[in-house]
């Protein structure tokens, strides 16, 4: 009779226990469901999930770092996030003449160029990770260790009065693919990251300077114009009133112009606050160090163009 009991209050644990892992396998499974549904249609239950990871896990769990020869340290995407050589400064007192510009696309917006600048006083500043610097190419937060045609850009601004001053917030990767930027791509996260980071330190971009189609000369030109549209609406949900400059660019050596290309980045300027940037494919192998990124000269001659377009924004005719 004993032993009855005894087998009979096993045979209910162990019918309770199967009852709680069921539960749990069930629990699971829509977890699971919900997870995948979410992670593929990047909604805000996959965005939180993305958010409180970045909180709990340590920065340098989410990314690879390395180090150079110079003590320099760059990130997972090769962008250049510290330097021995640049030491925090004050942050600028932002006024309403003030230009903070968000620059990113592939090598060209980064720090490929063949020619450094540096800040003519202390007017450019190179925002970065909570901490303002004192503009010098290269620039943190974007791919490579040469110069870059932001520096000189602003320089520009500031001698011509546009500006008073200019914040430049760097973000692009060399080589890219617009796919890559726009919803689902590897930078993708990258991109919202560095804009929520702005948005919660108060930082009040103004414009945003994309310089990238190199890459997607004759493989992806069908697709461009929608892949830019998706990166230029995820940057007006951040910053809603700030203009967005698109340069025309997709000559990509041994490559010529794209057709495709520089038509899709002049047609997306029928959307609010969108512009022209310069159009660098004019620029000759001449002006190219290597035949792809620019020289001094060829980036003498983009600022130009890109301070007379910020001065004067223009659509497409």
């Amino acid at each position: 009779m004993i032993k009855n009991n005894h087998q009979g209050r096993l045979i209910k644990k162990t019918v309770k226990s199967s009852g709680y892992l069921l539960s749990i396998a069930a629990i699971a499974s829509v977890a699971l469901g919900l997870g995948m549904h979410s992670a593929m249609n990047k909604d805000d239950l996959f965005r939180f999930a993305m958010q409180l990871k970045q909180r709990v896990m340590p920065q340098e769990a989410l990314a690879t770092q390395n180090t150079n020869e110079f003590g320099q340290v760059t990130n997972e995407f090769a962008q250049l996030i510290k330097d021995p050589t640049k030491t925090p400064t004050q942050a600028p007192l932002i006024t309403d003449k003030t230009i903070v510009a968000f620059v990113f696309g592939q090598s060209n917006s980064a720090n490929g160029e063949g020619e450094r600048f540096q800040s003519k006083g202390n007017t450019v500043f190179n925002y970065f990770d909570h901490h303002y610097y004192l503009a010098a190419d290269p620039l943190l937060g974007a791919t490579g260790t040469a110069g870059s045609m932001w520096t000189i850009t602003s320089n520009k601004l500031i001698e011509k009065k546009i500006a008073d001053k200019v914040v430049l917030l760097a973000a692009g990767v060399g080589g890219t693919s617009v796919k890559q930027w726009r919803n689902g791509g590897d930078l993708h996260a990258m991109l919202e990251r560095r804009l929520k980071d702005a948005q919660d330190n108060h930082i009040p971009i103004t414009h945003f300077l994309w310089h990238q189609g190199e890459s997607d000369n004759g493989t992806y030109e069908n697709e461009y114009e929608k892949g830019l549209t998706e990166v230029i609406h995820l940057t007006q949900r951040y910053y809603p009133k700030a203009k967005f400059f698109v340069s025309q660019a997709s000559a990509h050596c041994p490559n010529t112009s794209s057709e495709g290309i520089l038509k899709s980045q002049r047609d997306v300027t029928k959307l609010d606050n969108v512009f022209l940037g310069p159009n660098t494919d004019l620029i000759d192998a001449m002006d190219r160090w290597d035949g792809c990124h620019l020289s001094g000269r060829g980036v003498e001659k983009a600022s130009n163009d890109w301070v007379e377009l910020i001065k004067h924004p223009q659509k497409s005719s």
